[in-house]
């Protein structure tokens, strides 16, 4: 729901049931004007022809009716003592799956920042504090899914579909085919899974990335609800944390040959120059309410590693073959998965960070 620079002209009056959600809740229409933002669904934003600045999405394949309703439940959860901030749903339609929300203009995403290497650790702190208070609101029963999150797809790490396999890139084939042979790893993410079934759970985000956080006057917001549910809170701790390491791995610096030795040591310095995001995300998310199970640093860690390999599956969708980065992300991703508790302290993940300043 922000107006940043990752937009392009689109065409709203080309999707009719828009235009009648629109005008039968008194917003009128959204000009030929809007533009709209990379995404899995069709979305448009800009002013309506009442004035009203508006961000709309039209929530379309799989499982649409399930990300449809869990988008609308974060509106009913019970209000909270320290409300997690996010853009307002102002109309919706359940027969087309149409949502409606107010545009924070002039807001910017979170991954935009970082691009541009404005997101401060004050914002990470900031983004702590979001995810612990959603972590820490009350659950009503009937509020919010309670389907297991199928995710990490174990089957995917045993063998494709004829369908998966019809939409993967060769990259995509290449990292499932190293995924599928590597059977300590597919061990420790199935680990990973059944640990985090039996794990205390929470309201969780489940979808949590830089680019669902928004940055408008100095205040964040959170949105994006589509997966929204009870479950493990590590899995969004581990996300933001995965978030950073894989910026991490872009950001080595390549000079000559792609050895082990330079891959390690511009990683390391890559790591020790965004760790202070970590360290603050941390230290906010404990500030949001005390973090009693004594388990889910070692679960987000481990989520971390996975979610760096979703990161390079997506990343890869229309290239050929897998880079050396990407590789290199590969081992880190194994080492999270494999080995958890060695690497939480590394990634900022202490018992010891609360109250620091």
């Amino acid at each position: 729901m922000a107006a940043d620079s990752e937009t392009t002209p689109s065409d709203p009056r080309a999707v009719p049931e828009v235009g009648a959600v629109m005008e039968r809740h008194g917003l009128g229409s959204l000009a030929s004007g809007a533009v709209t933002f990379p995404g899995r669904n069709d979305n448009w934003a800009g002013v309506t022809s009442t004035g009203v600045w508006v961000f709309v999405k039209k929530i379309d394949g799989p499982g649409a009716a399930g990300r449809f309703g869990r988008s609308l439940s974060f509106t009913r959860l019970p209000p909270a003592d320290a409300a997690v901030d996010s853009p307002s749903c102002i109309a919706f339609d359940e027969a087309s799956h149409v949502l409606v929300f107010e545009l924070l203009e002039g807001a910017v995403s979170g991954g935009n920042l970082e691009r541009q290497k404005l997101f401060t650790p004050a914002m990470a702190r900031d983004a702590g504090r979001v995810v612990g208070r959603l972590h820490h609101m009350p659950v009503v029963d009937g509020t919010l899914d309670t389907t297991a999150y199928a995710w990490p797809p174990l089957d995917g790490l045993k063998a494709l579909t004829m369908g998966e396999f019809a939409v993967c890139s060769g990259a995509q084939l290449e990292l499932f085919g190293l995924l599928q042979k590597d059977a300590p790893l597919v061990r420790s993410v199935a680990n990973l899974a059944a640990v985090s079934q039996k794990a205390a759970l929470t309201p969780a985000h489940c979808d949590l990335r830089l680019d669902q956080f928004l940055v408008r006057h100095e205040r964040l917001y959170l949105c994006d609800w589509e997966e929204l549910r009870v479950e493990d809170p590590a899995r969004d701790v581990g996300a933001f944390v995965g978030e950073w390491v894989h910026r991490c791995v872009h950001a080595i610096a390549l000079k000559g040959p792609a050895t082990d030795e330079t891959i390690i040591s511009s990683g390391v310095q890559a790591l020790e120059n965004r760790r202070p995001f970590l360290l603050a995300f941390w230290r906010g998310y404990q500030e949001a309410g005390e973090v009693t199970d004594p388990g889910l640093v070692s679960r987000a860690t481990a989520f971390a590693g996975w979610h760096l390999l979703d990161r390079i599956r997506a990343t890869n969708a229309d290239r050929a073959r897998l880079r050396a980065l990407d590789r290199a992300g590969i081992g880190i991703a194994r080492r999270l998965l494999y080995a958890p508790d060695l690497f939480c302290g590394i990634l900022g993940l202490s018992s010891s960070q609360k109250g620091a300043s």
